[in-house]
């Protein structure tokens, strides 16, 4: 049985990315596992009575993004896990990768953020140079 993650941040080219991966899960047994990384929980901080609510504030955005990609893949009779993890996204990725022995990570070329792209150098560049498996980066 293969493996593959997806990473997602909700960009176009991520979901692009996920459409790649339930094409090719199709053409035979497939666990799929959907990530989206929140850097924002790295720096998570916040005095007693409003951490819950900044906590819920922060995981808002993510949540909506892999319950799109679960309706995605039901649309399509296949069923995903879903996962929200803390810290950097390529080295996150990367190391859920090893630690489950993934097969294939597929990543979309340009994230949301585009100015920190231009900046730091995007994700999936990163992530093609440190994965332990093939990286799969959409356009």
């Amino acid at each position: 049985m293969k493996k593959y993650l997806v990473c997602l941040d909700g960009s176009e080219t991520s979901f692009r990315a996920l459409d790649m991966a339930l094409e090719s899960a199709a053409c035979g047994k497939t666990d799929i596992l959907a990530v989206t990384v929140v850097e924002a929980l790295t720096f998570f901080d916040c005095n007693a009575k409003d951490c819950e609510a900044t906590f819920k504030n922060i995981l808002r955005e993510p949540k909506k993004i892999l319950a799109e990609a679960e309706e995605l893949a039901e649309a399509r009779g296949l069923t995903i896990q879903t996962r929200i993890e803390p810290g950097r996204p390529a080295e996150t990725v990367a190391r859920i990768a090893r630690q489950d022995a993934i097969d294939v990570i597929y990543v979309g070329s340009r994230g949301k953020d585009d100015v920190e792209n231009l900046l730091l150098g995007s994700v999936s560049m990163r992530l093609v140079q440190i994965a332990p498996c093939t990286v799969v980066v959409v356009r």
